[in-house]
C-alpha cells in the first residue's frame, strides 16, 4: 500500500456498501444487485464478484444479516449507529496490536524486544480507538446517495 493509504480495497467496498445500507431505515433489506449497482455508480470499476465476497464476509462475521429467498437480501445486524469502523476492520482484516507492525510474518523478528514495536503498538491502538468512534451512521450522514436508475420508482 502507498504511504498514507491505511485501508484495503475490501474495506473501501465495505464502507461504501454499509454507508448505503445505513441510509435506509433499520431492518430494510438490500439486495446484492442493488448494492453492486450503487457501488459501481461511485466506483465505476468496482467488481460485483469482489463486492459479493466482501458482503458475505460481513454476514459471516455478524455485521450483516443474510436473508435467503427470492425476497431476501442483506440488512444491518445492528442499527447503523451501533456498528463502528473498528467492527468492519475486525470483520474484514482482523485486528491485533499484538502483531509486529514492521514484520510481514506473525512474529516480531527481534522477539518483541524492539522499542519501535512498542511505539508503533501505541500508534495502532490509538488508530483502532479512533475507528471505534466512527459509526456507519456517521459515514452515512456524510454521503449523498444516488439511487441507481433501475431502482428508482
Amino acid at each position: 500500500m502507498p504511504f498514507g493509504q491505511f485501508f484495503s480495497q475490501r474495506f473501501g467496498y465495505a464502507t461504501h456498501a454499509l454507508g448505503y445500507m445505513g441510509k435506509k431505515p433499520y431492518g430494510e433489506l438490500t439486495t446484492l444487485p442493488e448494492l453492486a449497482e450503487w457501488v459501481r455508480s461511485v466506483w465505476k470499476d468496482a467488481s460485483p464478484t469482489y463486492l459479493s465476497a466482501v458482503i458475505q464476509r460481513l454476514a459471516r462475521s455478524g455485521v450483516l444479516l443474510s436473508v435467503r429467498g427470492i425476497t431476501g437480501g442483506y440488512k444491518l445486524m445492528r442499527p447503523a449507529d451501533r456498528i463502528t469502523l473498528k467492527d468492519v476492520a475486525a470483520a474484514l482484516e482482523g485486528i491485533s496490536s499484538d502483531r509486529c507492525a514492521l514484520s510481514m510474518g506473525a512474529e516480531c523478528p527481534s522477539g518483541g524486544k524492539c522499542g519501535i514495536r512498542r511505539t508503533l503498538t501505541a500508534v495502532i491502538d490509538k488508530f483502532l480507538d479512533s475507528l471505534d468512534e466512527i459509526s456507519i451512521a456517521d459515514i452515512s450522514a456524510g454521503m449523498t446517495i444516488r439511487i441507481p436508475r433501475s431502482l428508482s420508482v
